[in-house]
C-alpha cells in the first residue's frame, strides 16, 4: 500500500517498480476488516469520495457511483450514514468505494471477520465477481474455507515467512509441512515409519497401528496426516481389503452446527467429522464400539515438521 518502507527488495506491479510511489499513486484498492467509512458522510458520499479527490467531473462521478451502487446492492442505502448500517452493509460500502476507482489490484485484509453468515455469503459472491472481472486480489484470511472457495493460488505464512505456496487445491491436497497440514484442517497428525512398499500401497506404522498409504515415503521416518472428513464410521467391519479398517471406541463429540466432530480411540486417537443427520441417526455415545475406515489415499505423507 505504500504506508511503510520495505526493509529490503522491490515491489513490482505489472513489471513496474512502485517501491518509491506514494499510496495514492499506486492504483491499489484496500479493504480492511474494520469497515473504515467517513461517519459524517452517507453511503453515496463515501463511495464518491475517491473520484472527487481525483477531480473526476460531476456527471462522470454520478454515473460511476450509480453503477457501482447498483452492482453491489447498495442503491436503497445510499442516503444512510455508516452508524445506521450493519457490518455487512458497511463492508459493502467500503468495497464499492474501492471498486468505483477501478484499481488494477485490490488488497483484502480479513474483510469477512465478524460478519454474520448471510453478509459473509453476499460479500463472497462479490469477491468472486471481482475475480471474474480480471482484477488481481490479494486476500488475507485465517479462515481456510474462505481461502479454498475464493483463491486461485494460496500462500500459507508462518511467523512472516511463506512455508508453502501453489494452486489452492494442490496446497489443500498435498500439505508439505506439519504446520500447513494442521492449519488446513488435517486434525489427525502422527509420526510414522516405513514398514514395506508394495505395488499398490505402502505399509507404515503410526504408534502401534499399521496403516496403508498410497504414497511411497522418501525417508524411513516421517509424519502422516488424515483429514477428519475422510474417515467413515460403521457399526460392523467393512470387508474391503483396500481400505484401512480400525476398530475404535467413541470418546466424545463436539457439535459444530451442521456437522459433528467425533473423537475415537482406535490404537490412535482419531477425529472424524459426520453430518448432523448422520450423527443423530447413528446415535453414537461415549464408550460405543465402532469400525473406522479410510482409503490409503487419505493418509497423506508429510516430509517436514
Amino acid at each position: 500500500m505504500g504506508f511503510q518502507k520495505p526493509d529490503q527488495g522491490r515491489i513490482l506491479l505489472d513489471d513496474v517498480d512502485i517501491t518509491g510511489y506514494s499510496p495514492e499513486k499506486r492504483g491499489i484498492g484496500y479493504v480492511s476488516q474494520n469497515c473504515l467509512l467517513f461517519p459524517h458522510m452517507n453511503v453515496r458520499q463515501n463511495v464518491e469520495f475517491g473520484l472527487k479527490m481525483r477531480g473526476v467531473p460531476q456527471a462522470q462521478r454520478s454515473k460511476a457511483v450509480n453503477e457501482i451502487l447498483e452492482s453491489t446492492g447498495l442503491t436503497p442505502l445510499e442516503k444512510r450514514r455508516p452508524a445506521t448500517l450493519s457490518g455487512g452493509e458497511k463492508q459493502k460500502a467500503v468495497l464499492a468505494r474501492v471498486l468505483v476507482t477501478k484499481p488494477s489490484t485490490i488488497l483484502l485484509d480479513e474483510p469477512l471477520t465478524g460478519l454474520d453468515p448471510e453478509s459473509s455469503r453476499e460479500l463472497k459472491e462479490l469477491f468472486k465477481q471481482i475475480r471474474k472481472d480480471g482484477k488481481t486480489v490479494v486476500h488475507v484470511t485465517h479462515n481456510q474455507s474462505e481461502g479454498f472457495s475464493l483463491g486461485d493460488r494460496m500462500a500459507i505464512i508462518k511467523s512472516g515467512e511463506i512455508v508453502q505456496v501453489g494452486q489452492t487445491k494442490e496446497v489443500f491436497a498435498k500439505p508439505q509441512t506439519e504446520f500447513v497440514a494442521g492449519f488446513l484442517g488435517y486434525e489427525n497428525i502422527f509420526p510414522a515409519q516405513l514398514i514395506e512398499c508394495h505395488n499398490d500401497f505402502t505399509l507404515i506404522r503410526a504408534g502401534e497401528t499399521t496403516l496403508k498409504t498410497a504414497t511411497k515415503p522418501a525417508a524411513e521416518k516421517f509424519v502422516v496426516a488424515i483429514r477428519p472428513e475422510d474417515i467413515g464410521v460403521h457399526f460392523s467391519r467393512v470387508e474391503n481389503g483396500a481400505l484401512n479398517m480400525l476398530e475404535g471406541t467413541v470418546l466424545d463429540c463436539t457439535d459444530l452446527g451442521p456437522f459433528v466432530t467425533v473423537a475415537f480411540e482406535a490404537g490412535l486417537q482419531l477425529q472424524a467429522v459426520m453430518t448432523k443427520s448422520a450423527f443423530v441417526e447413528a446415535n453414537l455415545e461415549a464408550g460405543q464400539k465402532v469400525w473406522l475406515s479410510f482409503k490409503p489415499q487419505a493418509v497423506r505423507v508429510i516430509g517436514k515438521t
